[in-house]
């Protein structure tokens, strides 16, 4: 197995080339995510409990909607925190196909795409100033792939949040393996 940055190794067998892409993982950083998903959840619990105690339904109407806003980002913050701490990336180059996996604790789909359909893969660059950039490079979001290609007209991103000499790295070695 050879490491080609931080967070990607590679595994090459007879007919198959595997690249597994650790989640970048803050162990300081992972405990304050679980400890804010963990209130989160008690106060959640807490409103929730009060919501069948109330009378008025002026205000059982806003809390309704304040509980619909609470499971949005309950499920944001305990998705971040799974991706976090047991999510990876997996890649399979073999017979002309490249398969694709995020994979969480072992769930995931496997996505398959052919050698001779896809184009233009590229390194993605986020814009110092841009606000969106900035907020998908956060530790609580799923986002920021910094690899693309098109397969079909479609935009197939990959990488989350690896560092630039990491992903330039990755780049090579797919083009490399493309033979592109």
């Amino acid at each position: 197995m050879e490491y080609i940055g931080k967070q990607i190794s590679i595994k090459r067998s007879d007919n198959e080339v595997s690249i597994v892409i650790v989640a970048l993982a803050d162990k300081l950083k992972n405990n304050l995510l679980f400890a804010c998903l963990f209130l989160w959840s008690v106060s959640g619990i807490i409103i929730m409990t009060q919501f069948f105690i109330l009378q008025d339904q002026n205000t059982k109407a806003a809390m309704m909607v304040w509980l619909a806003f609470w499971a949005y980002f309950e499920y944001v913050l305990f998705k971040a925190y799974m991706w976090r701490k047991y999510g990876v990336e997996k890649i399979k180059l073999r017979e002309n196909k490249l398969l694709y996996k995020r994979d969480v604790a072992g769930k995931g789909k496997v996505r398959t795409y052919e050698f001779d359909f896809i184009k233009d893969l590229r390194i993605l660059v986020p814009k110092e100033n841009s606000f969106a950039d900035n907020m998908s490079n956060s530790y609580w979001s799923v986002t920021g792939e910094r690899l693309a290609f098109d397969y079909y007209g479609k935009e197939i991103k990959f990488g989350f949040q690896l560092e630039q000499a990491d992903a330039e790295a990755l780049y090579k070695f797919l083009k490399k393996q493309f033979k592109v």
